[in-house]
């Protein structure tokens, strides 16, 4: 069984991958999809010289899309999703592989990251935490309406790509070890961002419908408002304009 690691970056975020990639091993391979803004640029020189490294160009922005791109150029019987400012052991990468040996029946499986200071098991899922079998799941992609660089929804992929998982009948399972290190909190941890306020309005319209999306945006209204003394009419506003944007904009 094979690991690749899918790590998604941009313009100048592939240098900080030149000191963490692991040194080789023969069940563990890296792609890195690198999105470019400006001019197309030259795959550095240490990359060369790593056979277990594979490097794809996508210009423009959006991470999603720059997920999807790195999930169409996938080889391996495992991947995992990634950013560029991860750290990962040998461990992390066994504990992969290792799992999804005991559970055959598992199409995905999301695990544990450091940093992302978050209580498990998880209320959301972060992409870091995300690995797929490949073969089972080689036609799922992420809804690119959603994540950083898209143009209304800062957040919420994850989920969404969970939900088109769970309904395609896919085995969705959590695993309570550790695969990576991560640098801080995730995008979706930023409560009253308003980006992240409409992914959360669209994220429930999408899995449940506008009625569900309305009563749970107006549970949080009220829960931000008694935890971190938030205007109720703020958050439910851009939980709505989420709600409403997920109903007239087809994917």
């Amino acid at each position: 069984m094979t690991l690749q690691l899918l790590i998604s970056t941009i313009d100048q975020g592939i240098n900080r991958l030149r000191g963490s990639l692991l040194p080789p091993r023969s069940d563990v391979f890296y792609l890195i999809s690198w999105q470019y803004t400006g001019e197309r640029p030259a795959v550095p020189d240490w990359i060369d010289l790593r056979p277990d490294v594979e490097v794809t160009l996508l210009e423009g922005r959006g991470l999603s899309r720059n997920r999807n791109h790195a999930l169409l150029h996938a080889k391996a019987d495992i991947v995992k999703i990634c950013d560029d400012d991860e750290q990962w052991t040998d461990e992390y990468f066994d504990n992969i592989l290792s799992v999804y040996e005991r559970h055959p029946e598992a199409d995905i499986i999301h695990f544990m990251a450091r940093g992302l200071e978050k209580q498990y098991p998880p209320q959301y899922v972060s992409s870091v935490e995300l690995t797929m079998r490949r073969a089972r799941t080689g036609q799922l992609r992420f809804d690119e309406r959603f994540g950083l660089g898209s143009p209304f929804l800062a957040s919420g992929e994850e989920e969404v790509l969970l939900c088109d998982a769970r309904r395609a009948g896919l085995v969705v399972r959590y695993e309570p070890c550790y695969v990576c290190e991560t640098n801080g909190p995730s995008t979706g941890s930023r409560y009253l961002d308003p980006r992240v306020l409409r992914s959360k309005g669209a994220m429930f319209c999408y899995a449940r419908g506008v009625c569900y999306a309305l009563y749970k945006s107006l549970r949080e209204s009220m829960g931000h408002m008694i935890r971190h003394h938030a205007s109720p009419f703020f958050v439910f506003r851009h939980m709505f304009w989420g709600i409403k944007y997920i109903r007239s904009c087809h994917r």
